[in-house]
């Protein structure tokens, strides 16, 4: 029996080597941060020695972690090279897409029968999940939230987000002083920093809030806000449909860009050897810069 760490735990390890971040990886592979460092720890028990150094903005490699790093992509760049080639031509015609599942509901979901329309034939498998199942296959395209893309593919940035502060609409009618709401309850996605970054950028001299409510999963975020629960900081275009529909209410209109945007990654090769994947990046594109125009006009 081969003494080999887990598949997990080494997928893990090298998307967190190759980000530099163990939230990036996460973003990656569509699973919490929680889980990416759970399975980290589970790589070092094993080892018996640290592959990391967590540093304030993210992971350093120990010199043993840069060894094990360089191995794993090696081993997983031969794998995926031998997965393409033998894969039926068939395949062709299906495009498999990880994503993370906001963003799959948010600017996927909405219009994509348009797509398959245009591109008849196509079968579209999106997951959410961090495993490969039978029925999942190994993901053609990855749409990745990270600073960089990772090193040696083709990557494309779809969208870069603009925070802005929303709240429910009962919430922000019975809100006399519309500020005062943005030190309420403020609801976070994994974490301060993005508030914190959005009130440093507005200059506004917000006193401290009275809740600070953290999830890591952004549908819920949207359903407490829909429910006046708190403040929250959204991408506009994400929350077209509930601005336009009043479900949610827009409490000020300044907004802050984090440096992390989505971005389309993919073999290089995938572009030449199976079409269906520059028509669907193509595809998206056009969709994200119409959501932004509309965004943007008169009333968005």
């Amino acid at each position: 029996m081969r003494d080999l760490p887990s598949l997990k735990s080494l997928r893990a390890f090298e998307a967190a080597a190759r980000n530099g971040s163990l939230t990036a990886a996460a973003d990656e592979l569509c699973i919490g941060q929680g889980a990416i460092s759970h399975q980290i720890r589970i790589l070092e028990e094993h080892l018996g020695l640290r592959v990391f150094v967590r540093k304030q903005h993210g992971v350093e490699l120990t010199p043993e972690g840069g060894l094990l790093y360089a191995s794993c992509q090696r081993a997983f760049d031969d794998l995926e090279g031998v997965v393409q080639h033998i894969r039926p031509r068939v395949s062709g015609k299906i495009l498999r897409v990880r994503v993370g599942p906001f963003f799959s509901m948010k600017v996927i979901a909405p219009r994509i029968s348009e797509f398959l329309a245009a591109n008849p034939g196509v079968q579209l498998h999106l997951s959410h999940l961090e495993t490969i199942t039978a029925g999942t296959g190994p993901a053609d395209v990855t749409i990745a939230y990270c600073l960089q893309p990772p090193a040696g593919r083709f990557a494309r940035k779809l969208l870069r987000e603009r925070l802005v502060p929303v709240c429910g609409r009962e919430l922000f009618q019975k809100a006399e002083d519309k500020q005062a709401l943005l030190s309420g309850n403020r609801l976070h996605y994994r974490g301060l920093q993005e508030w914190q970054s959005w009130i440093a950028s507005s200059g506004l001299a917000l006193p401290r809030s009275h809740q600070d409510l953290i999830f890591d999963d952004q549908h819920i975020i949207l359903e407490a806000v829909k429910e006046g629960q708190g403040v929250a900081l959204i991408d506009r275009t994400m929350v077209e449909h509930e601005l336009k529909t009043g479900q949610i209410c827009l409490v000020h209109d300044h907004f802050y860009e984090p440096a992390e945007t989505y971005q389309f990654v993919c073999q290089e090769e995938l572009l030449r050897t199976k079409p269906v994947t520059k028509s669907f990046l193509n595809w998206l594109i056009a969709e994200i810069e119409e959501r932004e125009r509309r965004s943007a006009g008169p009333g968005g």
